[in-house]
């Protein structure tokens, strides 16, 4: 569960870190061109947050998207062992007015797989830099192009998660909002 966030993840971090790639959309092959793309509005957030307090490394994917649900990944390593949860998509908000809220249900990653209650994530985020342009053209897969435009955001963050009985400050990087139009473009068969 933790891959699928993760790659949902560093394509939004992709997207928002490619600026202006100008005439890109016209390299695209004629066949590609003629192709019926089929268009999205994706708004949202996402972080991927780490951290340490007594023993207890914690890693915190976050990813709300408007056209594909809310996205959590939970990985906590502890010297009694390793647990991990997370869920998604799911019409859950994780990001409200400034205020992150999640509830991740955990486990113990053995045989067991033995829940071990809920680890809570909470804090806030606010902008921390105006909005920057975004526009990028990726074949995904081999033949298959996602044309990206729009605006991300960079987000200052404080958040901590509430995990077996310990609370643990988290550094977010990277930390955005997102507001984006996206084309996703599949060659005709002949």
């Amino acid at each position: 569960m933790r891959n699928v966030t993760r790659l949902a993840l560093a394509g939004l971090i992709g997207a928002g870190t490619v600026v202006a790639l100008g005439g890109a959309v016209h390299a695209a092959p004629a066949a590609e061109r003629e192709a019926q793309p089929v268009k999205t509005i994706e708004k949202g957030h996402a972080l991927s947050c780490t951290g340490q307090f007594e023993g207890i490394t914690v890693a915190v994917d976050l990813y709300e998207n408007s056209a594909f649900g809310a996205h959590t990944s939970l990985s906590v390593e502890t010297p009694d062992g390793e647990y991990g949860g997370g869920y998604g998509p799911q019409d859950t908000a994780l990001f409200t007015n400034g205020t992150v809220t999640a509830d991740i249900p955990l486990r113990k990653l053995d045989d067991t797989a033995e829940p071990m209650g809920d680890a809570v994530v909470s804090g806030t985020y606010a902008a921390a830099a105006r909005p920057t342009p975004v526009h990028e053209v990726v074949e995904d897969p081999a033949g298959h192009y996602v044309i990206t435009k729009g605006t991300n955001t960079r987000l200052r963050t404080a958040v901590t998660v509430d995990v077996l009985g310990k609370r643990v400050p988290l550094s977010c990087s990277p930390a955005f909002a997102f507001d984006l139009t996206v084309w996703r473009l599949t060659p005709r068969q002949s």
